[in-house]
């Protein structure tokens, strides 16, 4: 009985590891591969960086680089620092407003992009800001403050009450308590909340095509444009993609490995 349960045991994990991680394999197989008949070769017949280093020399590819840099690392800024006093509210009360936030929250991560989108639109057009690149950032965080919320709400709630407490005795306002007890003993969940939010930016394609076009370019766009129409270039394309997925990869890995906190709001030291 034991060894059929191992063996279940690993056909799941075997699929599931193909079903997440054969895309992103294929993806950077495609980007080196320089040479591919895919009528008689079953993997490629010759590898390098040869469209790595194309795309890298490309100005059109580092303009799309360089905006998706700029966007990400100030997407994630200010979500955390929009999320600190909510997620601190939501660690400490259970009251009837904290609920409705919780509820909020969790909705808002099952809106569809691009009916948010839609409607951003509308209000962007009317401002004057659509092909802004700097409207583009409050559009990322819509997706982005969720789960920054959640994991620094998470890491909020593993802080024993008794240091504020104790605190607020000696004298410390709300924001001092946030500011010298809550942020020394929550940063590895700043941090995770942080890496996070700057993967959602770069990934983001829904709102950055309806509302940056056709003055924004990011690589995800840049992607977008490699693989449609009649110019379809998958290398380029995969090897475009390798610039939003390492970091992202690399940043999932430490948050994974140091950096580890729950996201979710029903755990904690209270």
């Amino acid at each position: 009985m034991k060894n059929n349960v191992k063996v279940w045991d690993y056909i799941v994990l075997g699929f599931l590891a193909i079903f997440y991680l054969l895309p992103t394999v294929m993806a950077i197989i495609y980007a080196l591969a320089e040479k591919w008949y895919f009528g008689t070769d079953l993997f490629p017949s010759q590898l390098g960086f040869g469209w790595i280093q194309k795309m890298i020399s490309d100005s059109y590819v580092q303009t799309a680089f360089i905006n998706s840099y700029i966007l990400a690392p100030l997407t994630a800024l200010v979500t955390i620092l929009i999320s600190i006093l909510p997620a601190y509210y939501l660690a400490t009360r259970r009251d009837k407003v904290a609920i409705i936030t919780e509820t909020i929250v969790n909705l808002t991560m099952a809106f569809p992009a691009i009916v948010v989108g839609t409607g951003i639109l509308v209000l962007y057009t009317f401002l004057g800001l659509r092909g802004n690149m700097w409207a583009l950032i409050p559009a990322h965080m819509f997706f982005a403050i969720p789960f920054s919320l959640r994991s620094i709400t998470a890491s909020l709630m593993q802080v024993p009450k008794d240091l504020e407490e104790v605190a607020r005795v000696f004298g410390a306002t709300r924001l001092q308590v946030i500011q010298k007890v809550y942020l020394p003993l929550t940063w590895r969940g700043m941090l995770s909340a942080f890496i996070f939010s700057m993967a959602i930016s770069l990934n983001e394609f829904v709102m950055t095509q309806l509302l940056g076009a056709p003055s924004v370019k990011t690589l995800t766009i840049v992607v977008y444009e490699l693989i449609r129409g009649y110019a379809i270039s998958p290398p380029r394309a995969a090897a475009v993609s390798l610039f939003i997925l390492l970091p992202s990869l690399i940043g999932g890995i430490l948050s994974e490995k140091y950096l580890r906190v729950s996201l979710s709001l029903a755990g904690g030291g209270r």
